[in-house]
């Protein structure tokens, strides 16, 4: 005889078997026990989760010679005949393979012959979703008024393409995933009878890769049962399953958490040399860093991981080493590599960067501990007389942007935030004379918006006019000069101009001259900049900020 697959093999027969649906089998047999039978049900949900199973149980429970019954005997003829898809009364129809309206013709004239045999006619229409709009119009007559002796059951995995005209004739049950704890439980019980051992790990690994559905379960461990005779060990099992060995997670994220530049970056290494497909690890540590949250935050994280009790306790151990603000932006510069990752070339240096990025996080300064730090300042300043809360700087005037976080990536930078200039101020994105709009904080709003975009425009001067203008200027031998004054791209450029400044700007892309040599005043202009770095480097307010924040400069912008 030839083999069976378990999925068919242990396929519910009665309501009772059926895993994960009880309050589809709890109401079907209410209604049966009540006499309370629909002409039309409707069964949706996932793939593998017993939609047509249930479908023939509740056939077997109308038909069955002791039936009515909500728990049918399944041994007289019509049990075993539904079973065995034979029933010469329950038929069961593939939807994808009769869309037509001349199948649905034949389906209306035969409904109109009393059973064979049995106590009703069934048709049970399965991917039902997938009949023509002449068909469902064909079918809606005959589903509103059926003959009392015929009863219609539908399945499918996408019932927002059903007609309304259908869904308001019909029961309806949707379906839910089934839970991994079950599907663990009901593969316990089938390796037990095939005599094969599975370590909890193991079949834990199976349960999650089949996302809520039985069915793919039982397939997988179909799978994995032909690889293995006696015992499957779990290296086999997540090499069959092509899952991302945990332990690499763990090993990447000790040294992420310790700062270790290089065991990180060999722990990556020897992951892509065992073969591990980089997209498939960029979403594995993307679910990793959610549940090094959730162990963070949460006192009971079991109740939102799927993840093995030894698995738990390795989380929370490593989530332990990170802070929440930490872990928050590891997961906000995880997911800005998504793109890149998704399009580029070579993946893997994409992934090195962003790690060598992340090992760099600790090193900044969060906010709430920079402005405690500037409190500090601000009373050595006035030689400790200073009270909590008290301004560092004059009435009046605005005080330098000393800490800013920078959008997308999640750092903190002590680096003044650029001054805002006249129209040939150096700074790469300047306000102009003739207006006060922040033309830095709109390039940060692009980069949260449209970070390709961004970094263009970082090769540039952007200059914000009064007059509802804004000037990028480009070198003439710019590679994006063109790219930026093309219609689509000024498009992005002015829409996201509107959402920021709230009004319509005109958006005008120059290329700069090559500079000239500069004029007597040019160089007196020159050395009154240099003069005043000069002056900013010696003074004694900006060399106790370096001091309090353990800084350097990095460079003086002037207004000259």
């Amino acid at each position: 005889m030839l083999y069976q697959v378990l999925a068919r093999r242990c396929r519910p027969q009665t309501f009772a078997d059926v895993i994960g649906q009880k309050h589809v089998t709890q109401t079907l047999t209410n209604a049966i026990q009540q006499e309370r039978i629909a002409h039309a049900y409707l069964f949706s949900g996932e793939r593998g989760v017993g939609k047509t199973s249930v479908a023939r149980i509740l056939a077997k429970a109308l038909n069955c010679l002791q039936g009515p019954t909500a728990q049918p005997c399944n041994q007289c003829p019509s049990c075993r005949e539904i079973t065995a898809s034979g029933s010469i009364d329950v038929h069961e129809i593939d939807g994808a393979s009769n869309t037509s309206v001349d199948d649905v013709r034949t389906l209306r004239e035969n409904v109109r012959y009393l059973p064979s045999r049995d106590r009703y006619k069934i048709y049970i229409i399965d991917e039902v979703h997938m009949l023509s709009k002449p068909a469902f119009n064909a079918l809606l007559k005959t589903l509103e008024e059926p003959p009392p002796h015929v009863i219609f059951m539908f399945a499918t995995t996408e019932p927002e393409k059903i007609p309304d005209t259908i869904l308001s004739r019909c029961l309806r049950f949707d379906f839910k995933r089934i839970p991994t704890k079950d599907i663990i439980s009901h593969l316990e019980t089938i390796v037990g009878n095939e005599h094969i051992r599975i370590s909890s790990r193991g079949l834990f690994l199976i349960a999650r890769a089949s996302e809520g559905s039985m069915r793919d379960a039982q397939s997988l461990l179909d799978r994995i049962l032909s690889y293995g005779r006696d015992e499957v060990r779990d290296e086999d099992v997540e090499e069959l399953l092509g899952r991302v060995d945990r332990g690499f997670l763990y090993r990447i994220t000790e040294a992420l958490l310790s700062e270790d530049a290089q065991a990180c970056i060999a722990s990556l290494n020897t992951m892509y040399e065992s073969g591990v497909d980089i997209r498939q690890f960029y979403y594995a540590y993307l679910e990793h860093l959610r549940d090094l949250m959730l162990a963070k935050v949460s006192s009971h994280p079991e109740t939102w991981m799927d993840v093995p009790e030894e698995d738990l306790k390795e989380v929370v151990r490593l989530s332990s080493l990170a802070t929440a603000d930490e872990l928050k932006r590891y997961v906000r510069v995880w997911f800005s590599l998504e793109e890149e990752i998704n399009r580029s070339a070579l993946p893997k240096i994409a992934l090195e960067m962003c790690f060598l990025e992340m090992v760099t996080i600790k090193e900044t300064l969060p906010l709430d501990e920079a402005l405690k730090k500037l409190d500090e300042l601000q009373k050595k300043i006035e030689g400790g007389g200073g009270t909590p809360g008290t301004a560092l700087f004059t009435p009046g005037h605005k005080p330098p942007a000393m800490v800013r976080e920078e959008q997308g990536r999640g750092f903190y930078s002590t680096r003044p935030a650029a001054a805002q200039g006249s129209e040939g101020s150096t700074s790469m994105a300047s306000a102009g004379a003739e207006g006060d709009q922040d033309a830095c904080g709109f390039l940060d709003f692009i980069r949260q918006k449209n970070l390709p975009l961004a970094s263009q425009l970082e090769h540039g001067k952007i200059t914000v006019r009064a007059n509802n203008e804004i000037i990028i200027e480009l070198p003439a031998d710019s590679f994006f000069l063109e790219n930026l004054r093309d219609s689509e791209t000024e498009k992005k450029i002015r829409s996201l101009c509107e959402e920021f400044f709230k009004r319509k700007m005109g958006i005008t892309v120059v290329a700069s001259e090559k500079k000239t040599i500069a004029s007597g005043s040019e160089n007196k202009k020159d050395q009154e900049q240099k003069k005043r770095k000069q002056e900013a480097l010696h003074n004694p307010i900006v060399q106790k900020i370096i001091d309090a924040f353990d800084g350097e400069i990095i460079d003086v912008k002037t207004d000259v």
